[in-house]
């Protein structure tokens, strides 16, 4: 198995029979790397991120992007998490950083770090 590089947005492997160490954040990096739609078990699964790719670079996308990362993450919330909190920065052009604070269900709560690329 391996975990997911929140960076490069690639596999890192760890070995072949280790498990995620992080389940929930690799959920969350699955949920958010998926085009919505392409999962054959489940249609809904997914973020809409894809159709960020050729649009505008203009103020308005920061509040597009925390709203298709909220829909993307929504399931996770009744089952693994009590809740989640998306914030979103642009301090690079074409570029928009997201902060999604996560609280598990025993109470500690984690922040990921993630970017969508927008415009073209």
């Amino acid at each position: 198995m391996g975990n997911i590089n929140l960076e490069t947005k690639d596999y890192v492997l760890n070995s072949l029979d280790a498990a995620f160490n992080d389940d929930v954040v690799q959920s969350a990096c699955l949920r958010l790397n998926i085009h919505r739609g392409r999962y054959w078990a489940d249609p809904d699964l997914g973020s809409r991120f894809y159709m960020l790719k050729r649009s505008k670079d203009v103020p308005r996308m920061l509040q597009i992007v925390k709203q298709y990362a909220e829909d993307a993450l929504a399931d996770l919330v009744p089952v693994r998490l009590q809740s989640l909190i998306v914030s979103t920065t642009q301090t690079i052009k074409s570029r928009i950083d997201l902060s999604i604070e996560i609280t598990r269900l025993t109470g500690e709560k984690q922040t990921i770090q993630y970017f969508v690329t927008v415009g073209g």
